[in-house]
């Protein structure tokens, strides 16, 4: 049984990882949990079709993530010492971390996050298909999102970026569209489009290359099967900064990138103020924000958390004893995430912030977990529903043990 999280002494025993383990036959959360789950074009996790998707009670734009470390080369329960390594230094992953754990057919990459005085240092995490390169679907909408808001900036001496309106709708609510699908004005798939107009689909190509530095076997640019809206390409801040372009309507090359390229850029937008060295070139924070939480000064949205953090997947949520963290971090929790799905495949990639806080509200050393997460499945299951229910389990497979120190 699972121990309530007290305002202080919280350790990580009060996160049971057996607590709710699944049990065949019983409709526990791993699929179907609801009727509406059970069949369809929707399914119970990629989409949340039973409405259980939860959000912080704290809603700080600009919180950084309330997770201390007191060490960069912790112990395995092994004995092992392994070692994390800041943004400066040249990636290594061990592929080897996750075998066992998920199986051979989720190409899968975690990045686990340590901030040690201040400085976030980084292990990588696979199971050996971490640069194996496939269609990503809609999980790079995000992608676009960010470059989009980069060339603004660009574009307008940094006066204007993802803060800005176009035809008087905040940029950021279109952010909260292509994440939550509530596509009662616009679709997701053709403000994707939009934004890649906006960007620019060889400069899109080109931060994959330029700034995460991955091989030319991996390309980005592709649209999202749907026409952009009738929108306008003249931006506008709310102090009157302005700028306009001209939208690019070539034809990119195909998205076609590994979980790593996902998670790392995902990584890498969170840690925007942290990590100077790793920025998107032109990206303000404030883009970032935009494109995290949605518009600060949201038309359509004015009371809800929007952008990524809209994601209508919860499979980081269904992987969690969730009032359990709402509590220990006094609603500091935070999960930007963003789904994918075409021809039968499962695309995520997700970011997670899960503190715990004393009486004081001061982060508890060793205690809270901070994690990038990127997966795609393309097998497994007799059914759609039963595929997306083991994306769900192999998500609670990394969490649990991410939570309670045995990934690490």
């Amino acid at each position: 049984m699972m121990v309530a999280a007290s305002a202080c002494g919280v350790t990580d025993d009060d996160l049971d990882p057996t607590e709710d383990e699944p049990s065949e036959g019983k409709s526990d959360g791993w699929g179907p949990g609801c009727t509406a789950a059970r069949g369809g074009d929707h399914y119970e996790f990629l989409d949340d079709v039973c409405h259980k998707k939860r959000t912080p009670s704290n809603r700080d734009r600009d919180l950084t993530c309330p997770v201390v470390a007191s060490t960069a080369t912790p112990t395995l329960v092994d004995g092992r010492v392994v070692r994390y390594s800041p943004a400066t230094t040249a990636i290594e992953v061990d592929d080897e971390a996750l075998v066992g754990i998920v199986p051979s057919n989720l190409d899968v990459t975690v990045i686990l996050v340590r901030r040690v005085n201040g400085v976030p240092h980084y292990r990588y995490l696979s199971n050996g298909t971490h640069d194996e390169a496939f269609q990503p679907w809609s999980s790079t909408k995000f992608m676009a999102i960010a470059n989009a808001a980069a060339t603004l900036r660009t574009r307008s001496n940094n006066r204007v970026g993802l803060t800005a309106s176009a035809s008087g709708i905040p940029l950021g609510d279109l952010a909260t569209v292509i994440h939550s699908y509530d596509e009662r004005r616009y679709s997701s798939n053709g403000l994707a489009r939009y934004f890649h107009d906006i960007g620019g689909r060889a400069r899109a190509n080109g931060v994959v290359h330029d700034w995460i530095r991955r091989p030319l076997t991996e390309t980005f640019g592709g649209n999202y099967g749907a026409p952009a809206p009738l929108l306008g390409y003249t931006f506008v801040e709310r102090g009157g900064a302005s700028v306009a372009i001209t939208p690019d309507t070539s034809s990119g090359p195909s998205n076609h990138l590994s979980t790593f390229t996902l998670a790392e850029f995902l990584k890498r937008l969170v840690m925007h103020r942290e990590d100077a060295a790793t920025r998107l070139p032109g990206l303000q924070w404030a883009d970032a924000a935009s494109l995290f939480y949605g518009a600060a000064d949201s038309v359509w949205y004015p009371s809800s958390l929007g952008g990524m953090s809209a994601d209508s997947a919860i499979y980081v949520q269904a992987s969690l004893p969730i009032d359990t963290i709402e509590q220990r971090s006094r609603g500091r929790w935070r999960v930007f995430s963003k789904l994918g799905f075409g021809d039968g495949e499962f695309v995520h990639v997700s970011y997670a912030c899960l503190p715990a806080v004393d009486s004081s509200g001061k982060p508890i050393m060793d205690v809270g977990k901070e994690v990038v997460i990127s997966v795609r499945l393309a097998t497994g299951g007799s059914s759609m529903e039963e595929r997306d229910a083991l994306l769900a389990r192999h998500y609670r497979a990394i969490l649990t043990r991410v939570l309670d120190g045995r990934l690490k």
